[in-house]
């Protein structure tokens, strides 16, 4: 340790105001701590944190894709997606925010700073936090827009906390063989217990080169780019796309209506099965989307796209595949505390 740390974890703020404010959700308990007044304004949150399964099976294994799927897992922190806040009537808009496990942070001076300063501000540390190891605690931190100065608060100030969280993401793992041109239907179980419908419309193979090349003839597309920079950009791209689908083969599409708001998402056992290989360029950036043609299917539900981006022949009729994830669209919702 040096001077030069502390330097770099000192902080000042121009106003700090404490909330203390204790939230129990499910049987578990959440402070609102308070919020910090620099370049920007700033909310604090503590939450329980606990690494996950996948995550403390992380360090053993050979990590195939499955396995890396599965391990990325949704993270379990409950007020980073918070799209506003309210202090009374006073309006808190939430413009980003981040997250993190406080187990590091008795080497992380500015947080320590931070809870000081807010204790010196008149925090009072509740007595179910007193002695709650910093291991099994994560701070989230929202940024505040367009703040000049902090918002009174009392302990009779009313706190309303309007969520927008992403959606809820289903691991699930169901093989399904997709027929080329074939429709088919399935149940699956959510993590509710719920049985969902999915009807498959279509399956088709997808030219990726002659959509790439499509996409570079559409002026949407090219609108501001000298010939040269256009150039450079296809060779890149193509560059890119040779590496995971070579000219030639084709990429699996899958149109799907699901009796849930949900998103699906399909890989191949190929896939699931293989490791990840080191691409030379740019060849993380592509990514396919497919957008059906209808608003609905067959069943008069939303009609979605999903694109299985392993290279398969361009005579393949049948394609072993897994339903891996389902993403359930979660409405915004209010609290009270």
């Amino acid at each position: 340790m040096d001077f030069r740390t502390l330097e770099e974890a000192h902080q000042t703020w121009q106003e700090i105001r404490v909330i203390g404010r204790t939230i129990e959700r499910k049987g578990k308990k959440y402070h609102i701590v308070g919020m910090t007044l620099a370049d920007e304004a700033k909310l604090y949150i503590l939450e329980p944190y606990e690494e996950s399964e996948h995550g403390r099976r992380r360090r053993k294994g050979i990590r195939n894709h499955r396995r890396i799927l599965k391990e990325q897992g949704n993270p379990d922190v409950c007020y980073l997606h918070c799209s506003d806040i309210y202090l009374g009537k006073e309006r808190l808009q939430v413009q980003g925010g981040s997250s993190g496990p406080l187990m590091d942070s008795f080497l992380d001076y500015g947080n320590v700073q931070l809870f000081l300063a807010m204790m010196s501000a008149g925090w009072v540390v509740p007595e179910w936090l007193k002695h709650m190891a910093w291991e099994r605690l994560q701070l989230v931190t929202l940024e505040i827009a367009d703040r000049q100065t902090l918002p009174n608060v009392s302990e009779k100030t009313p706190v309303t906390i309007r969520h927008r969280p992403d959606p809820i993401q289903h691991i699930l793992e169901k093989t399904v063989t997709l027929t080329v041109g074939k429709s088919r239907s399935f149940r699956f179980l959510d993590h509710s217990g719920d049985s969902v419908a999915c009807y498959i419309n279509r399956v088709t193979l997808i030219d990726v080169w002659n959509e790439l090349e499509e996409q570079f003839n559409h002026p949407r597309y090219t609108e501001g780019l000298s010939p040269e920079q256009l150039r450079q950009v296809k060779r890149n791209c193509f560059e890119a796309l040779e590496q995971s689908c070579p000219k030639g083969m084709c990429y699996v599409g899958i149109e799907y209506e699901c009796s849930k708001d949900m998103s699906l998402q399909f890989y191949s056992k190929e896939y699931l099965r293989s490791r990840p290989e080191e691409h030379r360029g740019s060849s993380a950036l592509l990514g396919m989307r497919l957008k059906p043609d209808r608003a609905t299917g067959t069943h008069g539900l939303p009609l979605r796209g999903s694109v299985i981006e392993t290279a398969v022949p361009p005579d393949t009729v049948k394609v072993p595949a897994e339903l891996f994830f389902a993403f359930e669209k979660v409405e915004e919702w209010e609290e009270q505390v």
